[in-house]
């Protein structure tokens, strides 16, 4: 890669004999030794440009960067000022765009969709022309990177009209010191509207040598929840002019600005299920695909000051998130009267505290830059949210205030954090992991014990899945992080987690009715895990604190992993609502995940790793999935390996510790590292989600890592370097003595606290404790090592059950008349036994045996074929056929009784509900599904005829409930009669977003034609764009239903796409309906010739 010349390195890797202080980040590495020792001074080795251009492929889940934020900013500081460019990033700011929009001074480090951003600042030599706001080009200012500096707490770039701007912070305050060139007006436009979502409202005044004001915003990831935002600014030199702006009018003189805009991204993508959940039931519009310009143009409002270009201007800003006046005090407690360079000072004095936290030896430079790097990103998010005097506004929107001594935190990515930084936070800092649990508890708790997913700022937004923060809770508990009221969040949690249905506008866990029922979430595998991992925090923490009856109880629902095992095939996978498994099952289709596949999602039982290499097969046949699963380190969601630049296979690396093959996760850790992660602008292959990639960096490189969320035992791994210290803000020291690790990744004996040890895991008490670790370590692997049976760590299976059952196939289509016969299959999780079984099949159906028994070998399977008998008079329906198990519960087997031939046979989707009746259907994969009583009002009832353009539809004659339509996995339709027409047409639409596709379409003469069959997302990204490749609207409803048996007030539709010519003089024999290789789901609800 070529790029421009480093400043602080001269060529051969030199550093250059500067103060600490002035020591400025390189955007790209150059050659360097092969080991070094670290600089007393870490903030040297950080690039803050790290994460900020693609360094892997665009998988559809934010992007292929890290999104991270280059700009000003202190350990986990509410000021984060940073440049905003035009194209757009999470981060707002992209390293392949050359234009800057404005140096905002709120920011997200990391994320996969837009937020905040919020008072822009530019400077600009000249004069106000035009309105910023209907003109924004005319400010957009261009730049190169070789003029553009950083470092912890330190922002700099001359652009290219010579206007330089540098940034720095304290927590909630910062100074930007603007040069500009002679002979023109220096100007600073302050646009109070500009966030990245626009504002409901906003406003800023102009008070002599003051600016101060607010704004009402929010949008994250495209959720309806607002938040208010207030700064106040003064200036160190005479404002000469200044005026405002408002739309198309500039009004010179005026002294205050107020007004709206518009969100600046797009909101042109798809809605989803998983993430429609915001308080006021609005879908979120997923924004994670975007990567466009952000508009700079339309509605607005702002201020702008003029100063004599004879001197630097010096701009002294306080956030807050109560007051002006808070913005105000915390302005002149953190900053008063200091200039630039003392701030600048202060903060690198700061970073330099809090990463010399860990001090490591040896190991090449890069490797240093990217370790400090990925600290440095772990550090900064959550932040501060309380202001100097304590007060802070709630998720109530009311005022409240921390115990002296303690602060409130805000911006929690909970899917993502549980599983590395939340654990690495309270590893390193557990007075903050105190902190960050009370402000989670007290969030949770001021909205009636109702826990978020994702919030921003003191607002719900209800992205993703699970209910995380129940897991980070129990983990800082369990890490040592103790100074908060444990207690109280566990009562909350129990409220939570037990709750069915919205509460304070807000269903904290959708389809926790038919988890609390069944014991999974029928249809969605991902958040089943998620809430299974959920509730074994709750039991941990319950445990920890005494209360044994909760521990038990919680301690049963987070095995429920095992309901969505099915022991036929060996994989955790979709279960439908009667205990059938969905058939057919890849492990490589993403459909049924949040982010990823049924490979990547069936190693998510970290509370009880044990059991489920039992249920695989044992530790060898774990073993050898993972090598398989290890292909690929990053192969995204259609491949069935591993997608370690995204959250759901962070742990999986070290799950060979269970296996006795301990040796491998050394050797997949290590060339992670290596291939993932760069300390350059480019090096991180996905997003970094408020620091949880850099913490995983972090732990695999200091050589271990927290596998079990709510838990804190490390599991080990050969550490990066030749030494490690690690200090904890409570005292405890931690020595990581490893020579030669820098080369030799492998270890070859482990001394724990001067002991020698064969166990390659350390328990809970050495994470809190403090210790010793001395490795031996080899280029070639010990394979003995870590190999005994007590060597393996902890498998939490109390509550697991005896026995597991499933049926095989899970699904079947049989004619009426017909037979099909199914293989009832038994495992048990430990010891064996007899088990009696029951088939109660409904009428019409018989079952041939009906009922028997098997005897089940210790940690082995039985089996018993059953042939299922139709009645020769059976209407076409689904019928489901219970096989009730002792001590295994329920299975099931979904016969699809209908005719070869016919939609019917090969329907597969149950798309359509009746209202209120809860997880009926699941058309896109969220738990969303059609209204029966909408569309009927539409004129789509059962068996209804649909005309379009010359071409007559059947609406399926099925019941709510029922598959309905066929989804689109490669299957061939047979048509045994030949049907007339000399055009073809489908009526469908997109789930969880458009989904372009083909059909293959064979003839009776053996030849055949492909052509284009793309169907728009059912709600059109909620009505954000027209529907597209030709489709059009055939039925339209006005809401949809939910897991829960709710409603959504959202339009949905069904389209026809565009009508297909078919070869003149041919018959058609079959139809190929080909799966999207992006994008949604296709769902095909009939097909017409004409």
């Amino acid at each position: 890669m070529h790029g421009p010349r480093p400043h602080r390195w001269r060529p051969g890797g030199r550093r250059l004999a500067l103060p600490a202080a002035l020591l400025l980040v390189p955007l790209f590495p150059v050659a360097a030794a092969p080991t070094a020792r670290a600089a007393p001074d870490p903030t040297s080795y950080v690039n803050t440009f790290v994460g900020t251009e693609d360094g892997g492929p665009d998988f559809g889940h934010g992007g292929g960067a890290g999104e991270n934020f280059p700009g000003a900013v202190a350990p986990f500081g509410m000021m984060q000022w940073s440049p905003d460019t035009v194209r757009n990033a999470g981060g707002g700011y992209k390293y392949e765009d050359d234009r800057l929009r404005g140096f905002s001074m709120t920011h997200i480090s990391g994320p996969g969709c837009t937020g905040a951003q919020d008072f822009p600042v530019i400077p600009l030599s000249g004069t106000v022309g035009r309105s910023p706001a209907t003109h924004g080009d005319d400010y957009v200012r261009t730049f190169k990177h070789a003029n553009e500096q950083a470092s912890p707490g330190y922002y700099a770039v001359t652009d290219d009209t010579g206007v330089k701007t540098e940034l720095t912070a304290s927590t909630r305050g910062g100074v930007g010191r603007f040069t500009f060139p002679s002979g023109r007006p220096g100007t600073l436009l302050l646009n109070v509207t500009g966030s990245i979502h626009g504002v409901d409202d906003a406003e800023a005044t102009v008070n002599g040598n003051t600016v101060e004001g607010w704004a009402k915003t929010g949008g994250f990831c495209g959720a309806s929840s607002r938040y208010y935002v207030y700064f106040h600014a003064t200036f160190d030199r005479p404002v000469k002019a200044f005026g405002t702006w408002k739309d198309d009018s500039v009004e010179p003189g005026d002294a205050v600005a107020r007004g709206a805009s518009p969100d600046r991204v797009p909101q042109d993508a798809k809605p989803s299920g998983r993430l429609n959940n915001t308080p006021t039931g609005k879908p979120v519009r997923n924004q994670r695909a975007f990567t466009g310009g952000v508009n700079v143009k339309g509605p607005g409002s702002g201020v702008y000051l003029q100063f004599d270009p004879g001197k630097p201007v010096q701009m002294r800003a306080g956030l807050s998130y109560v007051s002006v006046a808070g913005a105000r005090a915390n302005l002149r407690a953190e900053i008063g009267g200091r200039g630039f360079d003392q701030v600048r000072a202060s903060a690198a004095s700061a970073w330099r505290s809090r990463l010399g936290q860990v001090s490591v030896t040896g190991g090449p430079e890069d490797r240093l830059r990217t370790f400090y790097t990925a600290l440095y990103h772990a550090l900064l998010q959550p932040y501060v949210f309380d202001d100097v005097d304590g007060t802070y506004t709630g998720f109530d929107y009311r005022t409240h205030k921390v115990r002296p001594g303690h602060h409130q935190y805000a911006t929690f990515s909970g899917w993502d954090i549980y599983r590395s930084e939340a654990q690495l936070i309270s590893f390193l800092t557990p007075d903050v992991g105190s902190d960050i649990a009370q402000s989670m508890y007290d969030d949770a708790h001021q909205i009636g014990n109702v826990w978020d997913r994702w919030s921003h700022q003191n607002t719900v937004t209800g992205v993703m899945v699970g209910d995380p923060y129940h897991s980070i809770v129990a983990s800082a508990y369990a890490f040592g992080a103790r100074d908060f009221d444990a207690k109280g969040a566990l009562a909350a949690m129990v409220d939570g987690a037990n709750r069915v249905g919205a509460k304070s506008g807000y269903t904290e866990r959708p389809g926790n009715a038919q988890y609390l029922a069944r014991g999974y979430v029928p249809g969605d595998t991902s958040t089943t895990l998620e809430y299974g991992l959920a509730d074994f925090g709750i039991a941990q923490l319950a445990g920890r604190l005494g209360d044994t009856a909760t521990a038990d109880t919680f301690m049963g629902r987070a095995q429920n992993w095992q309901n969505v095992f099915n022991p036929a095939k060996g994989w955790i996978q979709p279960r439908l609502a009667d205990g059938s498994f969905l058939t057919p099952f890849d492990p490589a289709d993403s459909s049924h995940y949040v982010e990823g596949n049924g490979a990547q999602y069936s190693w998510m039982a970290y509370q009880n790793v044990g059991g489920l290499f039992d249920l695989i097969g044992g530790p060898d046949a774990a073993a050898k999935r993972l090598d398989t699963f290890f292909t690929e380190l990053n192969a995204g969601p259609h491949k069935p390996y591993a997608y370690l630049g995204n959250e759901p296979s962070l742990q999986t690396p070290w799950l060979y510790a269970w296996s006795a093959t301990p040796y491998k996760t050394q050797d997949v850790v290590n060339r992670a590292r290596n291939e993932l992660y760069k300390p350059t602008p480019g090096g991180l292959v996905g997003n970094d989600d408020l620091g949880t990639m850099s913490a995983w960096y972090v732990w695999a490189s200091i050589g271990m890592y927290p596998v079990i969320p709510g838990r804190a035992e490390l599991v080990v791994n050969g550490p990066a370097f030749d030494r490690v210290e690690i200090t904890r803000s409570s005292g405890q020291r931690f020595t990581v003595n490893a020579p030669g690790a820098s080369t030799s990744p492998y270890i070859q004996k482990l001394r724990v606290n001067g002991a020698d040890s064969s166990r390659l895991w350390l328990p809970e008490a050495f994470a809190t404790g403090g210790g010793r670790l001395d490795y031996t370590m080899g280029t070639q692997p010990n394979t003995a090592l870590g190999t005994g049976d007590g060597d393996r760590p902890p498998s939490y299976g109390q509550g697991a059950h005896a026995f597991i059952s499933a049926a095989d196939p899970g699904i079947a289509a049989v004619e009426p008349g017909g037979t099909v016969t199914t293989t009832l299959r038994v495992q048990a999780l430990g010891k064996g036994g007899d088990v009696s079984w029951t088939a109660r099949p409904p009428a019409g159906v018989t079952a041939t045996p009906s009922s028997g028994s098997l005897t089940v070998p210790d940690h082995g399977q039985a089996e018993q074929r059953v042939t299922l008998s139709v009645a020769a008079d059976a209407p076409t329906d689904i019928l489901s056929v219970p096989f009730d198990v002792s001590g295994a519960g329920r299975s099931a087997v979904s016969l699809n009784v209908a005719h070869r031939g016919t939609i019917e046979w090969y329907q597969n989707n149950a798309g359509i509900s009746s209202d209120g009746t809860a997880g009926a259907a699941d058309f896109d994969g969220g738990g969303w599904s059609y209204s029966a009583q909408a569309l009927a009002a539409a004129g789509a009832k059962p068996g209804a005829a649909l005309t379009w353009n010359g071409f007559t539809f059947t609406w399926p004659s099925r019941r709510p409930g029922q598959f309905d339509n066929v989804q689109a996995a490669g299957q061939t339709i047979d048509l045994p009669q030949p049907p007339q027409g000399t055009r073809l047409a489908f009526l469908g639409a997109g789930g969880n977003g458009d989904s372009p596709s083909s059909v293959t379409i064979t003839y009776t003469d053996g030849t055949t034609q492909k052509s284009g069959l793309s169907f728009s997302d059912w709600a059109l990204g909620a009505d954000a764009y027209p529907p597209r490749y030709g489709n059009q609207t055939v039925l339209k409803t006005p809401y949809r239903n939910s897991a829960d048996g709710g409603t959504q007030k959202i339009n949905v539709y069904v389209f026809a796409a565009a009508p297909i010519t078919l070869a003149a003089g041919k018959q058609v024999r079959s139809l190929t309906l080909n799966a999207p290789a992006s994008g949604g789901t296709l769902h095909v609800f009939a097909w017409s010739f004409a």
